[in-house]
């Protein structure tokens, strides 16, 4: 299991699994229904909020920075440890027409001030243990105005503890911190931030996989009108986008 701050830099560093990784991970339906269930979220917050100065950190290859740039309207500013990924961002960003600062550095030390109303990072603080989470919460603190939000996705242990139970061993290629509300409210209380929502996203994720499996095959389109129906029913999600703000 890749798990702590170098296994993960290394683990994005090479080549090959940032050209594949949106293909690996966001294409199949289950994936790509997280993916516009994030896109969507951040879109409306832009929307509510109409903030002027936008940081991702960890942006992978621009899966969800494409989205953002469109309905922001104007550059933002994406920092990641990885050159593969950020050369990868550079290609998809330059593709779509957005002209993004990419800036190559470390999310626990970044080159930044206090000059940010939005910051959001994705599949990053959920892979590493609580003292390294409240290390980046209160280094994303930092870098936001106040007032300023922050905006990422955390594992609901009711919904994943079972499911990780169950698995197969290595079906988990990551650690992934898995939380309740209150221990989500508590460290991010402890670095300054304070809970403003959490969102769920893949309710009723048993049969959201089993459409994946029986159905994606036949039919992608199919599998993931399924899907919609299946998120929308309700109940415990596995994940949520949580969105916080700097005191």
């Amino acid at each position: 299991m890749i798990e702590g701050i170098s296994a993960l830099r290394e683990a994005y560093r090479d080549d090959g699994v940032a050209a594949r990784y949106i293909e690996n991970r966001f294409r199949e339906p289950l994936g790509a229904l997280l993916h516009a269930r994030q896109a969507d979220a951040l879109r409306r917050i832009i929307r509510q909020v109409r903030p002027r100065d936008v940081l991702e950190v960890a942006p992978g290859p621009a899966r969800l920075t494409v989205d953002v740039g469109r309905a922001l309207g104007r550059p933002g500013t994406a920092v990641d440890a990885s050159a593969a990924m950020l050369a990868q961002a550079r290609r998809r960003l330059d593709a779509s027409g957005l002209a993004w600062r990419c800036v190559n550095g470390d999310a626990f030390s970044l080159p930044f001030g206090s000059e940010f109303d939005l910051v959001y990072s994705f599949r990053l603080v959920r892979h590493f243990e609580r003292g390294e989470r409240v290390r980046l919460y209160r280094e994303i603190g930092r870098v936001l105005r106040p007032g300023g939000l922050f905006i990422f996705d955390a594992v609901n242990a009711e919904v994943s503890a079972p499911l990780r139970g169950s698995a197969a061993a290595g079906e988990y290629e990551h650690y992934d911190a898995l939380l309740t509300p209150a221990e989500l409210d508590a460290e991010l209380s402890d670095a300054g931030l304070r809970v403003r929502s959490l969102e769920g996203v893949q309710r009723r994720y048993r049969a959201l996989s089993r459409a994946q499996i029986l159905i994606a095959p036949r039919s992608r389109p199919l599998a993931r009108a399924a899907m919609e129906i299946i998120d929308r029913l309700g109940g415990p999600p596995l994940e949520w986008i949580v969105t916080c703000v700097r005191a």
